[in-house]
């Protein structure tokens, strides 16, 4: 899919590339880490879907998880409607399509996950009690090197990490709708996490053709920090009668695209 997000966007990631890893004061030293090269999604939503569809366009050999077959056959509909779009558009041919989707393996049950992933992404519900316990499954079938990254776009990545058995393999892992288009991601370490871990998290997330945002573990991060007061701002816009909907809605959509 599109690799280009707005230009908008592009110019505020790559302020905030600098400026969020200074906040954070990490650098990417530290020992080498086995590089990430075996990713494994848990959730096949909109969200798992569309992130193991991208890693698959990257080369990466991908398992995309979910509780029940049906729901692991829906993100396979789901990453054949996208790229089926992307033929279309010329952007993949389709033979390239038939790789990407051959590099996807639907697994049904999270504790069928392949021991030896490098990196396993949650990314289920916004619920902090079944995140919790999808990790905990990971805990037990994973090996040890296996880095467990959420998801998550509003839950305490430090309170996560201290509900798994691996804290300094740990780290949150923010993208943006829709993963395969959107180029912006933020990286969030919790305070446990290692530098090995971070590197090799940001490395996979470069190769991924990414933005990288490195950021501390606040409430909303950084997106969503300023997205939220932004939509409220449009609610008093309409409450004051500034506006109709439908004209705050045009200029969000002229003026305000994310990608």
């Amino acid at each position: 899919m599109q690799r280009t997000g707005s230009v908008r966007l592009n110019k505020f990631a790559a302020m905030g590339q600098m400026a969020f890893r200074c906040i954070d004061g990490r650098g990417a030293g530290g020992r080498s880490m086995r590089p990430v090269e075996s990713i494994a999604i848990i959730g096949a939503g909109n969200m798992g879907s569309g992130i193991a569809q991208k890693s698959a366009q990257e080369q990466f050999e991908v398992q995309m998880i979910d509780r029940e077959q049906q729901w692991v056959d829906r993100g396979h509909d789901i990453i054949s409607e996208f790229l089926e779009e992307a033929v279309g558009r010329r952007i993949f041919s389709p033979t390239q399509v038939e790789g990407i989707k051959g590099r996807i393996t639907g697994v049904v049950g999270t504790e069928n996950v392949s021991p030896d992933t490098d990196l396993v992404i949650e990314a289920v519900f916004e619920d902090f009690g079944i995140k919790t316990e999808v990790f905990g499954i990971l805990d037990e079938v994973c090996d040890e090197h296996t880095i467990l990254a959420s998801n998550t776009s509003s839950l305490s990545v430090n309170a996560l990490a201290e509900a798994v058995g691996r804290p300094d393999r740990f780290v949150g892992l923010h993208f943006f709708y829709h993963p395969a288009k959107n180029r912006l991601v933020e990286i969030i370490p919790a305070a446990s996490t290692s530098a090995e871990t971070l590197t090799a998290v940001e490395q996979y997330c470069k190769t991924m053709g990414k933005v990288v945002i490195i950021c501390k573990d606040r409430p909303g991060f950084v997106v969503n920090r300023f997205f939220v007061p932004w939509l409220n701002e449009a609610c008093r816009l309409l409450e004051e009668g500034v506006g109709s909907t439908a004209q705050i809605d045009a200029v969000a959509c002229e003026a305000f695209r994310i990608g």
